[in-house]
């Protein structure tokens, strides 16, 4: 074999081997981003359970409600109201830093026979992002806020947002609190016609599923009368107890 002939098998050879490379990368940073676009998803989606196991049922014939972001000052008081006139119960997430100089509302809550359970302490839109440190600071601090008002709280949490991830599951564990999802979203922080999000909840809405709304919409306000007595007629309890 001639030098030239070497030359050109070594060049052949350095070719393959970059295309090789250059498809060995193109495969490793598609698993990466396939892998990190699944991994995104599963944290955004609660009842995946990938990262947390959560409960997402009632019992059957019941719907639990669920309320979000509160306690608020102004809509959480309506909520009760109508709760109370219906002889309805439902479940309460609060967040910590809500608790403060609303405490009086948080006990009502209780005493009026709703379970109540925290939504971290601040409820910031970045704490899949966070550190373990500092997810579990918060994650803690929104449950004894709520436990110095009502010591014997229940130990649920619902994840903000339904974000989940590794760091959330460890802080969870930590703390000793349960995950609580839901079954029927309602996007009453979203939807602007009431007519139309009672129409939805009213057809999406079965026996055993917990719905999640937040008291600090007045949209949400405007419709829960009606949407309680559309349940009620269709011989559905509304209680505040878990599967």
């Amino acid at each position: 074999m001639s030098k030239t002939q070497g030359i050109f098998g070594i060049a052949i050879l350095g070719a393959i081997a970059i295309l090789l490379t250059s498809i060995s990368n193109y495969y490793l940073i598609a698993l990466f981003v396939g892998v990190s676009f699944f991994l995104f998803g599963m944290s955004m989606f609660l009842r995946a359970q990938f990262f947390v196991k959560s409960t997402f049922r009632t019992s059957e014939n019941n719907v639990l409600l669920s309320f979000d972001d509160g306690p608020d000052p102004v809509n959480t008081p309506l909520v009760l109201d109508i709760l109370k006139k219906q002889g309805a119960t439902a479940m309460f997430f609060l967040i910590g830093k809500k608790v403060k100089g609303n405490e009086a509302l948080v006990r009502r809550i209780q005493e009026e026979g709703h379970l109540l359970g925290s939504h971290s302490y601040s409820h910031d839109s970045k704490i899949g992002l966070w550190n373990k440190a500092r997810t579990t600071m918060d994650i803690r601090t929104g449950h004894e806020e709520l436990l110095k008002v009502v010591p014997n709280a229940g130990d649920w949490y619902r994840p903000p947002f339904g974000v989940t991830n590794p760091t959330i599951a460890s802080a969870l564990k930590k703390c000793g609190l349960k995950s609580i999802g839901w079954s029927v979203r309602s996007f009453d922080t979203v939807k602007k016609d009431p007519k139309k999000l009672l129409e939805n909840l009213s057809q999406e809405i079965k026996g055993s599923d917990i719905v999640l709304l937040h008291d600090t919409q007045n949209l949400t306000v405007s419709i829960l009368e009606p949407l309680v007595l559309e349940l009620k007629s269709r011989k559905l309890t509304l209680k505040a107890e878990l599967n």
